[in-house]
């Protein structure tokens, strides 16, 4: 029998036309320090020469789901795996040597059962700083201690039987890992690890930035509509959909040009309004 610090890891990672992205991504993933794992991409539809470089790595395994959307490839991962502990990152994300060793110590050590680690931006330049201070707000604002009270699966690791019994809502394209949070928070803790980082490619683009926000708006909507008696923990994403805050947002809104950088304020407006317009189509919809 194989001892704890030896036990199999399952690596997932769903994919979608990552062709500029995904090398490094992988290439990072089969640099650890720790040797018993499996790594599995969920190509999910792509239409670009991702599979092609996947299949020039012969230790990766290669699944293919047709139904589009995170939530549902991350299921098909999860199905997929084998392991003990299952780790998730984003074909976007670059992630340490140590990952792996030091993301399951709390799982296998300390009898946490979810762990999620930090993000740093890879990019750097104006857009992508806005992001990461603007996702560096938002962890802190939902840090409890040790723990936090928010979930991104581009950084997370999971005891396997937990993942296989919840699963992820396969109909989510985007916030599929939030709705996944709001099911099993009152159940399972989330071990905050601060120190263990991955690099992400920030959307670095103002038509990306645009997309991605009015994505996880309409998103939002779908995930408050399915947890209406959810309470609206304070820092939460879900406090843009309380009333009060969308009576104040035309006023926080004129107010940002006065308290900001001209160049933030145009980040914080861009950001706010898509956000506001992608709730404002999910409601219509």
């Amino acid at each position: 029998m194989k001892s704890r610090k030896d036990c199999l890891i399952s690596v997932v990672i769903p994919l979608y036309n990552s062709e500029k992205t995904i090398k490094d991504c992988l290439d990072s993933v089969l640099n650890q320090n720790y040797n018993n794992y499996e790594v599995i991409v969920v190509d999910n539809n792509s239409t670009d020469n991702s599979k092609k470089i996947i299949h020039k790595y012969k230790k990766i395994r290669y699944v293919f789901e047709a139904q589009r959307g995170r939530g549902a490839a991350r299921n098909t991962g999860v199905k997929t795996s084998k392991g003990e502990i299952i780790l998730m990152t984003d074909s976007d994300c670059i992630v340490p040597s140590n990952w792996i060793s030091e993301m399951i110590k709390p799982i296998l050590y300390e009898e946490e059962t979810i762990v999620m680690g930090h993000e740093y931006d890879l990019i750097g330049n104006t857009w992508t700083k806005f992001i990461q201070e603007a996702n560096h707000i938002l962890l802190k604002k939902n840090s409890n201690k040790n723990y936090i009270n928010h979930l991104d699966t581009k950084n997370f690791a999971i005891k396997s039987e937990i993942a296989k019994k919840q699963s992820f809502d396969s109909k989510m394209k985007s916030l599929e890992d939030f709705e996944f949070y709001l099911r099993i928070k009152n159940s399972n803790k989330i071990r905050f690890l601060k120190d263990i980082s991955v690099g992400h490619n920030h959307k670095s683009t103002f038509i990306s930035l645009m997309k991605m926000q009015m994505d996880r708006g309409y998103w939002l909507i779908k995930i408050h509509n399915k947890h209406k008696n959810v309470t609206i923990e304070k820092g939460s994403m879900l406090e843009s959909t309380h009333f009060l805050n969308n009576l104040f947002f035309p006023i926080w809104f004129a107010s940002i040009f006065l308290r900001n950088p001209l160049k933030k304020s145009i980040y914080l407006s861009i950001s706010e309004l898509s956000w506001r317009i992608g709730m404002l189509k999910s409601k219509i919809c």
